[in-house]
């Protein structure tokens, strides 16, 4: 089954950010069994060809290739979606409007996405028009990042919106946009708990970036579904911390 048929399914799915543009990265964390990894163009070096190479170690891997997109310009999602992406995560979503925009570069029928059936995602040539028309409509799992108070007016419009598979919560710019310097702020906590309760209201699924397992038991126990825990570096961070913190009090 697809990432995306999972993800609206509600299936409970873990992934990480990738921070790194390695296809080794990439293949151990699929190796380790997560179901998903978010290549992070948005904040992250990415340029094209390490998103190709990144999406070609996803399909090594056998795990779920989403790309945070690093602007919303209907190239810059074509590209990611002909290099063979599983989904894309939206930043930034704030409105109906705005995100219907942006959904109809990501279809073909419906849609205004460029045709091309020479990119991986159309078998380098291999697929016909109709073929490629018809596996890529739908395919791809579609998730809008919800982290600007803007976005807090309009959560009932963005959660009835078929096209989006998934409102993904972004705490850290939530906090910023809300004035709060806090995760746990209680601003940012009832903003939360609105995406969350819209979301649930229309049977939406919902996604949550979290750093640790409790912070993930957490949210899931509020109905989340989808987790981003951390990222390669916070784990090579934290592997790396332990190993010196260990070697210096054994020296002693």
């Amino acid at each position: 089954m697809s990432f995306a048929l999972r993800l609206r399914q509600g299936e409970p799915l873990l992934s990480a950010f990738i921070k790194t543009p390695s296809h080794a990265v990439i293949e151990i964390a699929g190796d380790a069994g997560l179901d998903a990894v978010v290549l992070d163009a948005e904040h992250a070096p990415f340029d094209a060809a390490a998103l190709d190479i990144a999406l070609l170690a996803c399909r090594a891997a056998r795990t779920g290739g989403l790309v945070r997109v690093p602007d919303k310009r209907p190239a810059t999602l074509q590209q990611a979606l002909d290099l063979g992406a599983d989904g894309l995560v939206l930043p930034h979503i704030i409105n109906a409007e705005q995100a219907r925009s942006v959904l109809q570069a990501l279809h073909y029928r419906d849609g205004s996405r460029g045709f091309s059936n020479s990119p991986r995602a159309g078998g380098y040539g291999r697929a016909s028009l109709a073929e490629h028309l018809s596996a890529e409509d739908g395919r791809h799992a579609v998730i809008a990042q919800i982290e600007d108070r803007e976005a807090l007016e309009h959560l009932d419009e963005l959660a009835r919106l078929e096209r989006i598979d998934c409102l993904l919560v972004g705490r850290a710019d939530l906090s910023v946009s809300l004035g709060a310097e806090r995760l746990d702020d209680p601003r940012v906590e009832d903003a939360v708990s609105r995406v969350l309760d819209a979301a649930q209201a229309v049977g939406k699924p919902t996604g949550m970036f979290v750093s640790s397992n409790e912070d993930l038991q957490r949210f899931a126990s509020r109905g989340v579904s989808f987790f981003i825990l951390g990222s390669d570096q916070a784990l090579l961070r934290a592997g790396w911390s332990q190993q010196v913190r260990h070697f210096h009090g054994s020296a002693r």
